[in-house]
């Protein structure tokens, strides 16, 4: 006996009836009953208005008694656990987010399929707004997976906001006419150009001033480096020299008596900071900052002076000999930071003086894209005058030039560097790059494993849709074998 398979259709436009009486939904069920599937296999999920209704709704479906299930991603998406018969999903429209797309797959790509093989279809009427949804939840997805991966070669994600239609575009898909189509893309492109230039004029402004800045901060970390590194040296060679208090050297234990009679003597509070010399701990002199509010901070002064603040409450001798050891033992760890942030401005600036001057590196294609649009919209222009002239080039002429210029060019891609090195990129931070080299370093070798994977069988497509391509599943975990994706685009 063959299984009853099951199939999901997803529209959210057109759930509830039009004034003039068309309803989408009633309109699917005719059609499908027309074509032979029996009215008792079919359902919506906005019949069932109860919870107890939907769970028995999603039970037949299960089972195989309800065998075609309409409803939108909001009722059909989170908690619709009806994948164990299914073999295909409909999207009969293009939900708004990236997300609900996941959701609606998520019904059928799911644990639990006894399917090995499903079917995913997309339709898109030509002509309509359709084609356009679908390229704006591309460009979401796109914009979404840059922001949280962090992966992409690009320095700015450009904002998603930038994607409404333009009045150009609604003539253009109105239209139906390929050449005003065309026309409305070079306009499109032509807006996204101009954002790259501004973007290019951005950065050479950045590397103008950065330059400016970088020499100072790099001359300051090269002495603050010199310094740790003198006082670990102090500190490494009186390691073991006893602790001096005032002007008397004492043992650790005894250093906290004399360190306590030493507090005794000073204010409790105090009007205005003042700073009091304790003593001398493996060569290095420290000391206590008393503020008239807030807690005190203990210091330590070699080549370098460094700080750090005391509880407004624990601030008695062992407390202030514990923060002089964390400041000497911290000096290495410091030593390190200072190291490689150096490292990076100094790289900053190797990547600020490659990046200032050069081009706009699509500077050819925004000159050539802007004089055949101005030529493609007079030729425009001219196909509803007599007496055109027919020396200029024709419509079709212009829309072929144009979609070869724009075959020829990429906005994705990065400008090639004069420069071998990898380093020298524009696009990828230097802190990206100096991390990633750190760590290149670190890693060992992974050892090479190979796999084979077997094609996949697609399944059986219906006679009256588009057959969809085969792409392999998402790796699932043993003992259960995930249904392959079959997706029209």
């Amino acid at each position: 006996m063959p299984t009853r398979g099951t199939q999901l259709v997803f529209a959210d436009l057109g759930v509830h009836p039009t004034p003039w009486g068309y309803a989408v939904y009633a309109d699917v069920m005719a059609q499908l009953v027309q074509h032979g599937i029996p009215r008792q296999d079919i359902a919506a999920i906005g019949d069932a208005d109860t919870d107890a209704k939907k769970q028995a709704l999603f039970e037949k479906v299960r089972t195989g008694a309800v065998r075609i299930l309409l409803g939108s991603t909001q009722k059909m998406g989170t908690g619709t656990n009806v994948q164990q018969r299914l073999v295909a999903l409909h999207h009969l429209d293009a939900p708004w987010k990236p997300a609900e797309v996941e959701q609606r797959d998520g019904r059928i790509l799911r644990q639990g399929n006894t399917n090995t093989d499903v079917s995913i279809y997309r339709y898109v009427t030509q002509g309509s707004f359709d084609a356009y949804l679908w390229q704006a939840l591309e460009t979401k997805a796109r914009f979404i997976a840059q922001i949280l991966t962090g992966d992409s070669t690009v320095r700015q994600a450009e904002d998603i906001g930038a994607q409404e239609l333009s009045y150009a575009e609604v003539k253009a898909i109105a239209s139906g006419n390929p050449a005003v189509l065309s026309l409305a893309e070079a306009d499109a492109a032509l807006h996204r150009l101009h954002v790259l230039q501004k973007h290019h004029a951005d950065e050479q402004y950045l590397a103008r001033r950065q330059l400016r800045a970088l020499p100072a901060e790099i001359t300051r970390l090269e002495r603050r480096l010199a310094a740790l590194t003198e006082d670990i040296a102090t500190a490494a060679a009186h390691a073991a020299e006893p602790i001096i208090i005032g002007t008397r050297p004492y043992s650790r234990h005894d250093a906290l008596e004399a360190l306590a009679a030493r507090l005794q003597s000073l204010p409790a509070v105090v009007y205005e900071t003042c700073s009091v010399l304790l003593g001398v701990s493996r060569g290095l002199r420290f000391s206590l900052v008393q503020h008239p509010q807030g807690a005190p901070e203990v210091y330590i002064e070699g080549a370098l002076r460094r700080s750090a603040p005391l509880a407004r409450d624990l601030h008695g001798p062992r407390a202030i000999l514990n923060a002089v050891e964390r400041l000497i033992g911290s000096a290495e760890a410091e030593r390190d930071k200072a190291t490689r942030d150096l490292e990076i401005a100094q790289g900053q600036r190797r990547d600020y003086e490659a990046r200032l001057g050069a081009a706009f590196a699509h500077a050819g294609y925004l000159a050539a894209l802007t004089d055949l649009r101005n030529q493609l919209e007079a030729a425009l222009s001219r196909t509803a005058q007599d007496g055109a002239e027919a020396s200029l080039p024709t419509v079709g002429t212009l829309v072929a030039r144009l979609k070869a210029l724009h075959a020829a060019h990429t906005l994705e891609a990065t400008p090639d560097r004069a420069a071998p090195r990898r380093t020298a990129t524009v696009e990828e931070a230097i802190t990206t790059r100096i991390r990633q080299r750190e760590q290149a370093e670190a890693a060992p070798e992974p050892e090479a494993i190979s796999a084979s994977v077997a094609p996949p069988t697609p399944a059986p497509q219906p006679a009256t849709a588009l057959a969809p391509s085969a792409t392999p599943s998402q790796a699932r975990p043993e003992p259960w074998t995930p249904p392959q994706q079959l997706r029209l685009f």
